[in-house]
């Protein structure tokens, strides 16, 4: 547009001026990113009809693959910046499932050829006029710091001369350029300002376009860059657990944010088509909505890498973050360089995930297609060492069949990367479940930790630890730093429960599995702790109730009779053991998770060692999942007098 055909945009309060890109509150800059200026001039060009939600994304991120909720919290950063309902104003109106309609009266002025047009829009059509007269009170108060269009008069009804539009427009040019360089400098600023957050989520990334079957993808992206800003001191970063539930939904990132209690929450959109990449991404401030940083790429596969390098540190510069060294290094580690072993770990994760036997077995098939793809991918490693503990821990895979290639696996991992905290972590499980190495898993514990503070699975796993030990305050200071780090984790707080069992304090473990009750009920879990805090308090109905939920999560199958199910048949301890004992022996024929532990506990609380025993005996043989807790199970001791059982003790290194 030439010099004598600038226009702008008036309503309320506000000037909008279209060529310098500013927006105007009584004379003074009100600061605007790009893309919520871009979305404000959209709406006022079209005052009064509605603009479709399509019209404005392919307006404001032509040619972009972007997710309808930037969109909205454009329009959520524009209604702030505009004060609407501060004074009872609305300027936008929202069409549900359609789009916006901007709502004042908007003048707009134009200087063309010799002659001052002024065109008042309203709602519902557009009037030109070429004068304009304008009430005293309506003057704006900015006329000093004003382009032409602003200081306008037209008292007397007379045009101004041409000679003085000139005068005039050079002046409002010279005063635009420095209000528009002073913006420029305050928008940049803004755009770099450093934003204290203390903590933040990173939310699985939406996978768009035709194939919404790369979920593992998305919540791979999230988990890479979850691992690497773990590593920062200064934040504490919610672990992919604690984001997982995430994946796959449509959801508000604020509301997210929220219920993870975090500062900040990065939240992005990811869309692959054939071998392009193409990523969306923002940091956004839980408490006000504002976008701290975008960011957007279209890459080739192989530099998904080089995108999460440059994620990473924008995402700490964002944060103010003053980083060390070491942290400013593995901000940009790279685990592997391989893009086909990297999206095959991240396929092989996304299915351990899944906590069945079927998936820790596609798991399994996919971090060996990761090794072959990359025999140096340490994390690769550490996927196959977790698949083959969990495999164990659920009675999928005998104990001495999982001990030897986990083992090796995490070894493995080790040799290629001392320095990997998931590494260490996996062999301190190993070394804790099947070696009965007890200062060597303490000592592996401790080293994860120290390689990443944050890492809430290395703290967790070191409490079970230090509960199995006896060492139980020192257990609950360190489930209490995990539940700090994932406030949100069933699975840390039902950890929780167990170890408040173990240190005997029975209502606190009460209290805990009702906690994880209410966050989620569908938590199978915990209704075998809870079960066994009812049992070593005598309330035996309530054991009872626990102990059918268990089952029936577990089994998918109620078994019970009307007679078993009745509370009311329980009149003493015997006869609730008695019931117990019939239901493990169909267990135990059912290969029913930990049913043959579970026969220990009911022999030793019936009174008929022998057979406790006999059964513990044989676990212990198998190395089963329970033996490192046999020194503070409370079920087990009615056996503590007996001379066989602290030979097992011995045996297990559990006691001198």
């Amino acid at each position: 547009m030439s010099a004598l055909a600038r226009h702008y945009y008036e309503f309320g309060v506000f000037t909008l001026d279209p060529t310098q890109r500013l927006l105007l509150r009584a004379g003074k800059v009100v600061a605007l990113t790009p893309k919520v200026f871009e979305t404000l001039l959209a709406l006022v060009e079209n005052t009064g009809l509605v603009v479709t939600k399509d019209d404005l994304l392919n307006k404001i991120w032509p040619d972009t693959i972007v997710e309808e909720r930037c969109l909205s919290q454009n329009i959520f950063l524009l209604r702030k910046a505009l004060g609407e309902n501060s004074k009872g104003h609305n300027y936008i109106e929202t069409i549900p499932k359609v789009g916006y309609r901007f709502l004042p009266d908007v003048s707009e002025s134009q200087e063309m050829g010799g002659a001052l047009v002024v065109q008042k829009r309203d709602r519902l059509r557009i009037v030109s006029t070429e004068e304009e007269t304008i009430a005293a009170d309506e003057t704006p108060a900015f006329e000093s710091l004003a382009p032409l269009a602003l200081v306008r008069s037209v008292r007397d009804n007379v045009p101004i001369p041409l000679p003085s539009r000139l005068v005039l427009l050079l002046l409002g040019l010279m005063i635009a350029s420095s209000v528009a360089a002073y913006f420029g400098f305050a928008s940049s600023r803004a755009s770099t300002a450093r934003y204290e957050a203390k903590s933040i989520a990173v939310l699985p990334f939406k996978p768009l376009g035709s194939d919404q079957n790369d979920e593992y993808l998305g919540l791979g992206m999230a988990d890479t860059l979850i691992g690497r800003l773990s590593h920062l001191s200064q934040v504490v970063v919610r672990p992919t657990s604690a984001i997982r539930r995430y994946s796959g939904r449509d959801l508000d990132v604020i509301s997210a944010g929220r219920e993870q209690r975090v500062d900040a929450v990065l939240e992005g959109s990811i869309y692959r088509s054939g071998d392009r990449i193409r990523l969306s991404v923002q940091l956004v401030s839980v408490r006000d909505g504002a976008s701290l940083w975008s960011f957007k790429c279209d890459e080739r596969c192989t530099d998904i890498f080089a995108v999460q390098d440059s994620i990473s540190e924008r995402v700490a510069e964002a944060l103010a973050l003053k980083l060390t060294g070491e942290e400013r290094r593995l901000l940009t580690k790279h685990y592997t360089d391989n893009t086909d072993a990297y999206q095959l770990y991240l396929e092989g994760r996304y299915f351990w995930n899944k906590r069945s036997e079927e998936g820790f077995k596609k798991a399994l098939n996919y971090f060996n297609q990761a090794i072959d793809a990359d025999p140096n991918y340490a994390l690769a490693f550490v996927g196959l060492a977790d698949c083959y503990t969990m495999l164990a821990d659920y009675d999928w895979l005998t104990p001495t069949d999982a001990s030897s290639r986990a083992k090796a696996a995490a070894t493995r991992a080790l040799e290629i990367d001392d320095t990997l905290a998931e590494g260490h972590a996996s062999l301190a499980d190993i070394r804790r479940f099947y070696d009965w190495d007890w200062p060597g898993a303490e000592r592996e514990y401790r080293r994860a930790i120290e390689l990443n503070p944050n890492y809430v699975t290395a703290h967790q796993w070191y409490g079970e630890f230090l509960s199995a030990m006896g060492r139980h305050d020192e257990a609950v200071r360190e489930m209490k730093r995990a539940e700090e780090l994932d406030p949100v984790s069933v699975v840390v707080k039902n950890a929780s429960g167990w170890i408040l069992l173990f240190a005997r304090q029975y209502d606190e473990a009460i209290a805990a599995c009702q906690k994880v009750i209410e966050m989620d009920p569908d938590y199978g879990e915990v209704y075998s702790q809870l079960r066994r805090a009812y049992e070593q308090k005598g309330m035996y109905s309530e054991a009872f109730a626990a102990d059918e939920k268990f089952r029936m999560f577990k089994t998918k199958v109620d078994r019970r009779s009307n007679q078993l199910s009745n509370p009311a048949t329980i009149s003493s301890a015997k006869s609730y053991w008695q019931k117990m004992l019939e239901l493990a022996r169909q267990d135990v024929k059912d290969n029913v998770e930990a049913s043959r532990f579970r026969m220990v506990e009911i022999y030793a609380q019936l009174g008929e060692k022998d057979r406790a025993i006999e059964w513990l005996t044989k676990l212990c043989a198998d190395h089963h999942f329970w033996m490192p807790f046999l020194k503070v199970h409370a079920h087990l001791d009615p056996l503590r007098s007996d001379p066989r059982f602290n030979d097992l003790l011995r045996r297990i290194g559990l006691q001198d």
